[in-house]
């Protein structure tokens, strides 16, 4: 069955439409019905029944592992779990065999997330390097320009945090393969508004935080590590869950699992994970395809209309995230964004402008409602 995206069932499936007009989903998203739901009922049933269920627990994990490992095009083995982007990204660059005098490859446009685990390598002789971007925009041959022979990594986002540039994966990934580089990726921006193939764009590493794009709860990251950087990403934390103890906890025998699991170190955080689960379900039904098409659609017509009321739209043309950065006729972004909250309308001011990121779960009625909001701003 085709889900339904009139006006009523989207206001079932998402209540936030029944209170704000959200388009700030590139912060934190409202939960989705269904995910609130699992994550209740999960806290419900430890609330009743301990870890009586603990068997039903483990195999909602597994599940929700497979549909991860399937939403980005890897195998189900490479698939971890971890508190946050952030934690993910700092696994990577401590765990890497780094030489002095090696370096990793940026670029000047990363949310710090993406930026302090590669800078705080410089106690152990390693450069961050950081590619200048150009009119907001980061290519191929930008993070090229940065790579010598002793480059080991490239680290850079999906998709811009503050102006919504989409960066060209598949040239990059295909360089870094060339090249023996590993390609790690901070998806937080893109994973859930737009389709991804780790395999087809040739990633080594991708990390996102499920409380953005992916309509999922906060404290819940997707991490893939590829078969390729398998023996460059050692697990480095031990801890009870990622450890086999096959007869007894007290062998202490440090045998890390072989898949995902070895960079789980401790206890999950199983409602966060069923309550991704959920959300994973829910833009499945929705249709990959058409959350991206819906997203674009709004984010377009946002575009035109601010356009016409004399804002300068920052994001690189052509727009292809769910990222609208559009600068207001004052130039005062802050106020603007203060202005859009008090009338109902939750929005972010970065770097200048101001950020709107509507979902699928929103409509084109609700861009009509912002733009009548500019012009009273106006």
């Amino acid at each position: 069955m085709a889900f339904d995206f009139s006006s009523g069932a989207l206001d079932r499936e998402f209540p936030v439409r029944r209170q704000l007009i959200y388009f700030n989903h590139a912060a934190v998203a409202p939960l989705p019905r269904r995910v609130s739901d699992a994550i209740v009922a999960h806290t419900e049933n430890t609330r009743d029944r301990g870890a009586a269920d603990w068997r039903r627990w483990y195999g909602g994990i597994e599940a929700a592992r497979d549909k991860a490992a399937g939403f980005i095009g890897a195998e189900k083995s490479l698939v971890s779990f971890l508190p946050s982007t952030s934690w993910g990204l700092n696994l990577v660059a401590q765990a890497f065999p780094w030489r002095e005098g090696d370096n990793v490859v940026g670029d000047d446009m990363e949310f710090p997330a993406n930026v302090y685990p590669w800078m705080l390598l410089a106690a152990r002789g390693v450069e961050h390097r950081r590619a200048a971007s150009r009119s907001g925009r980061v290519t191929a041959d930008d993070i090229a320009s940065a790579i010598d022979a002793r480059t080991r990594m490239v680290a850079i986002s999906w998709v811009a945090f503050h102006n919504g540039w989409v960066y060209p994966l598949r040239e990059i990934g295909a360089l870094c393969r060339e090249r023996g580089i590993l390609l790690v990726v901070d998806a937080i921006q893109g994973l859930g508004a737009l389709p991804l193939d780790v395999r087809d764009l040739q990633v080594d590493v991708l990390v996102a935080d499920a409380h953005k794009w992916l309509l999922g709860p906060e404290a819940c990251a997707i991490f893939f590590v590829s078969e390729r950087a398998r023996d460059r990403v050692p697990p480095p934390f031990g801890g009870w869950w990622n450890v086999r103890s096959e007869n007894s906890y007290l062998e202490y025998r440090l045998d890390f699992f072989s898949g995902g699991r070895r960079y789980e170190a401790g206890s999950l955080p199983t409602g966060q994970i069923l309550g991704l689960s959920a959300a994973l379900d829910l833009i499945t039904e929705m249709g990959r395809e058409t959350v991206a098409r819906r997203i674009l659609e709004m984010v377009e017509a946002l575009a035109a209309g601010l356009r016409a009321r004399g804002w300068r739209i920052a994001t690189p043309e052509p727009l292809a995230s769910g990222i609208l950065a559009a600068i207001p006729p004052g130039e005062d972004a802050p106020a603007a964004a203060k202005f859009f909250e008090n009338a109902g309308i939750i929005v972010s001011p970065r770097e200048g402008a101001v950020r709107f990121s509507p979902h699928a779960g929103n409509d084109l009625g609700e861009v009509d409602k912002v733009l009548a909001a500019a012009d009273s701003l106006a």
